[in-house]
């Protein structure tokens, strides 16, 4: 068998028919970016998510921008975040001219641990930046608790997280603002880059809908603020409609593969997911931690199984923040997830025969 991470063909070929008519219709009217394409998709998210505001941009390291931005993070101020995430967490805040201060993860589910973020906090911190990695909420009461005693906005980058919900709401939801992202490979992934940020505040969604157009009000070349230029493009956004409708069932066939997985593999000598059947994950990415990862990756390279690592170096120790004076053995539990982590294919696609091989050759692996 040849299994790849994700199979966007085999995605392409429900939604093909759908995609390719709202793309002929774009092109025959040649409103190419900002359209209506873009309110749809805005619309439907925010509804979606339960927000007032949704603002598509360009991508999802510039939603983290601009909602940063929004916030009026500056220079010398401080973001608290997660070492254990996608590069864009913490270079959104580096961008600004801010320093992130790095809090270490909760062993089980690998999100930032809620009870190191307090003491973390101090006159300088401006904000706090979550990741719901891997499609897993994050504890937010305990970090919404936090935000409100010391009067922090909370950001959620939820670039690995739409669809995921618990009693109190679904993420994006939460805190003040949010990161989306929909790069190709995420579960509702566009056919490009492409991002949105979304916010329960009306004042921040409608400041960073004038500085994804360069800080332009209603006046056009009259300019309230500088802002960047990222806008998305029709062509994109009418992708993301078509695929939209299908994201529920998309999640649920993930979770019910991540749920195949860990009953299959639970007597193993590996660290598996917490799952619960209430899309409070959504399954982004399945990771197991294993102490033999690598040799694991090899072996099941060889029986044609396609598997990532994410990720191999926690953002604390990657050269380019050097200068903010981080060292190995700052956060154990990030740095002990980056050498165990492997996730294994997880995308709805999957046939039930490359399930069984997936499952039969990580079995093959330990009996041997």
């Amino acid at each position: 068998m040849n299994i790849p991470p994700i199979d966007l063909k085999a995605q392409f070929k429900l939604v093909q028919k759908d995609i390719l008519k709202n793309i002929r219709e774009v092109l025959s009217e040649q409103r190419l970016i900002l359209g209506q394409y873009c309110t749809k998709l805005e619309d439907a998210i925010a509804q979606y998510v339960g927000v007032p505001s949704a603002i598509t941009c360009a991508n999802g390291t510039d939603a983290l921008i601009l909602s940063l931005m929004a916030l009026d993070i500056k220079e010398g101020d401080e973001v608290i975040t997660t070492p254990y995430t996608f590069f864009a967490t913490a270079s959104s805040i580096a961008l600004m001219g801010a320093k992130p201060v790095f809090v270490d993860i909760e062993k089980d589910s690998m999100n930032i641990d809620p009870g190191l973020i307090e003491r973390a906090i101090t006159p300088k911190t401006k904000a706090i930046i979550i990741v719901h990695l891997f499609g897993k909420l994050c504890d937010m009461d305990r970090i919404l608790s936090i935000g409100k005693k010391y009067g922090v906005p909370i950001v959620e980058d939820i670039a690995q997280s739409i669809g995921a919900r618990n009693d109190s709401g679904m993420s994006g939801s939460f805190g003040d603002i949010a990161a989306l992202s929909f790069y190709p490979t995420k579960n509702l992934g566009g056919i490009g880059e492409g991002g949105m940020v979304l916010s329960k505040r009306a004042d921040l969604g409608e400041k960073v809908r004038k500085l994804r157009v360069h800080g332009m009000g209603s006046v056009p070349y009259y300019h309230e603020m500088v802002g960047i230029n990222s806008r998305l493009d029709e062509i994109k956004a009418c992708a993301l409609v078509a695929k939209f409708p299908h994201l529920e069932a998309w999640n649920r066939k993930r979770v019910a593969n991540a749920m195949l997985y860990n009953k299959r593999l639970k007597d193993l000598p590996v660290v598996l997911p917490h799952i619960k059947d209430d899309l409070s994950y959504i399954a982004h990415q399945y990771v197991i931690r294993v102490q033999e990862r690598d040799r694991l990756q090899e072996f099941l390279k060889q029986k044609g199984i396609a598997t990532g690592i994410y990720y191999p170096l926690p953002l604390h120790l990657q050269p380019c923040f050097s200068s903010f004076g981080y060292k190995k053995g700052d956060f154990p539990v990030a740095e002990e997830a980056s050498l165990t982590c492997l996730a294994l294919p997880v995308y709805p696609e999957l046939k039930k025969a490359e399930k069984d091989h997936i499952v039969a050759s990580v079995r093959e692996f330990f009996k041997g």
